[in-house]
């Protein structure tokens, strides 16, 4: 297993088409992907269940990674702290 902490730096607010970019990102991981904001959390491959996170500025997420390798989970965990860069 594999993780990440990331905090919510986009001021504009986090729309659908982002949120299923990245839940595709999860599915094509090949990883089981979870994201924590306090005591909630979700599968990253729903976007209903991200959605209902209501992710804000300055929120601090959690997103843990497991796969079935570490080579797997290393790529997942590039992949999606590179597209919260870039899109939150």
């Amino acid at each position: 297993m594999t993780d990440f902490n990331y905090i919510i730096n986009n001021t504009n607010n986090i729309h659908a088409r982002p949120l299923s970019d990245l839940a595709k990102i999860a599915k094509d991981s090949q990883c089981e992907v979870t994201i924590i904001k306090g005591n909630n959390s979700k599968d990253i491959k729903k976007i209903i269940g991200i959605m209902q996170l209501n992710l804000k500025v300055g929120d601090e997420v959690y997103v843990t990674i497991k796969g079935s390798d570490e080579i797997l989970e290393q790529k997942a965990k590039e992949n999606i702290y590179n597209f919260f860069k870039l899109n939150f």
